[in-house]
């Protein structure tokens, strides 16, 4: 008897309520239906200039792509859709790791999750911008690019403080749009294809045998834009129902950015030679070939706001993990600050803003400096990588510590038992480990790889260091308050929610 009682005082302790799992329940408006998430899910993870990247290296290209969506996606989708059900808070997978690890591992698993927020801001607007000038026919110089940049950046910023619903109904309208842009790109690639012959020569050995031998960076690059599937749970106290949404959300939006990127690959490289095609602009300048006059330039502006929409969204995904960090605090209390009206964190998307304004301005401040934003992309891959173990080992760890909830409480999980999930988590880490070493030993420019490596392990270097003065000292900051005056502003937003409910 004394035995039973201390195991469920246990099983009460380790199993109370964070605030970031109490708090955002209370004063998040619940937005996020099924097709919603699965919007957002494709607009976070899915960056169609990655086929024009991949499309230059050949129909290699093609089993590459595969190997990255067995080996990575799936593993990740089934552990993200056990976890986001197992705890359905705002935060995903700094509540994962929290849960599973500890509190300190739960803040870098969050903190290596969220930098990548800061590389899509800074480089992203050039591809809007680089867009439009292809539409355009037009030219312009580096000081009149980053100035645009920039209105571009701070665009994004002032519609992510909107109200998550509005945004949701644009996302909604564009998502619809991307499918017709990628049918479209494909359909010109096959009629190109079919009246003069593939641009890209096809060999049977290209399309069934992957050569990491000489193009191992093709699966680091393809991981890259693979990675951010857990990243909606970053919201999950907004989700109308984890439990009906988030399978369906994985599950429909996969096979939505399979189609997308296969397809505008494939199309691309139908159209042109991959000596021709331009590494960020490919999809779009492929059309040039259609002999419809104005569809390159049409599909150029529709891209160019497909990108906006997603930087917007990812605005407002990543920006609830500051706001996380903020209630749990890690991070001063101003970084819990949301609008009254909008309930978005404020503080969160204008930090975010900030900081990717000044990468941005001393990336791209002088053009000798070009190839920093390769070193500085290729290190981020690395470090966002390294965020996938921090879902991959805690799916391990929930089915043994918490295996009372998996015998008691009806919540979606990985079929199969314990064996099928020691080969998810498996399968995960190896092709995740692939991906960090691929992306670390193989330059994705023409430099030794000694130089790349310095950058690269630089980078990744500097960003944990950073990672240990937010931790150490916003701890110490958010200290000095106490943790119910630190979210007293919060329950005013609560009691105004009742009153207009």
């Amino acid at each position: 008897m004394a035995q039973n009682v201390a195991e469920t005082s246990v099983a009460r302790d380790r199993d109370a309520l964070m605030t970031t799992e109490l708090v955002p329940e209370q004063v998040l408006p619940k937005v996020l239906g099924t097709f919603g998430l699965t919007a957002t899910y494709v607009f976070i993870i899915c960056w169609i200039t990655g086929s024009s990247v991949m499309a230059t290296a050949g129909w290699g290209a093609i089993p590459m792509w595969v190997l990255g969506i067995v080996l990575f996606l799936v593993p990740a989708g089934l552990a993200v859709a056990e976890l986001g059900n197992l705890w359905p808070g705002q935060g995903g997978v700094y509540i994962w790791a929290y849960r599973t690890m500890n509190e300190p591992l739960a803040f870098f698993g969050g903190f290596l999750s969220w930098v990548p927020v800061i590389l899509n801001g800074s480089a992203s607007p050039a591809i809007v911008i680089q867009l439009l000038l292809l539409s355009f026919h037009a030219e312009i110089g580096l000081t009149l690019s980053i100035i645009l940049q920039l209105v571009v950046l701070w665009s994004v910023v002032a519609l992510a403080l909107a109200k998550l619903a509005a945004n949701q109904k644009i996302m909604n309208a564009v998502f619809v749009v991307y499918g017709v842009l990628t049918v479209v790109i494909f359909l010109v690639g096959l009629t190109a294809a079919v009246d003069n012959g593939s641009g890209t020569p096809i060999t049977a050995h290209d399309l069934t045998v992957p050569d990491f031998a000489a193009g191992g960076w093709m699966f680091g690059t393809v991981l890259l834009y693979l990675v951010g599937v857990e990243t909606p749970f970053n919201m999950g106290a907004e989700f109308l129902s984890v439990k009906r949404s988030a399978v369906r959300m994985i599950g429909w939006g996969s096979v939505a950015l399979i189609a997308i990127y296969l397809l505008t690959t494939i199309g691309t490289m139908l159209a042109l030679p991959s000596a021709e095609i331009d590494p960020v602009t490919g999809v779009i300048g492929m059309l040039s070939v259609s002999g419809v006059p104005g569809l390159m330039e049409v599909c150029g502006v529709v891209l160019a706001a497909i990108v906006f929409v997603a930087l917007v969204t990812y605005q407002v995904a990543y920006s609830r993990l500051i706001f996380v960090s903020g209630l749990e605090r890690h991070l001063p209390r101003i970084f819990t600050h949301l609008n009254p009206r909008t309930r978005n964190p404020v503080t969160a998307v204008l930090v975010q803003g900030t900081i990717s304004s000044l990468v941005m301005v001393g990336l791209f401040s002088q053009s000798s400096l070009a190839n920093v934003t390769i070193y500085l992309t290729g290190a981020l891959s690395v470090v966002w990588l390294v965020s996938g173990f921090f879902f991959f080992v805690p799916l391990v760890i929930a089915r043994h510590k918490y295996a009372d909830r998996y015998e008691n409480e009806d919540f979606w999980r990985i079929p199969g038992g314990l064996p099928v999930v020691y080969l998810v988590a498996t399968v995960g880490c190896v092709a995740t480990l692939a991906g960090i070493y691929y992306s670390f030993a193989t330059p994705w420019i023409d430099v030794t790889p000694k130089e790349w490596m310095t950058w690269l392990g630089s980078i990744a270097a500097g960003t944990l260091v950073l990672a240990v003065l937010v931790y150490v000292f916003g701890r110490r900051s958010a200290a000095k308050l106490s943790a119910p005056d630190a979210l007293a502003h919060l329950a005013v937003l609560a009691e105004d929610e009742k009153a207009t409910s």
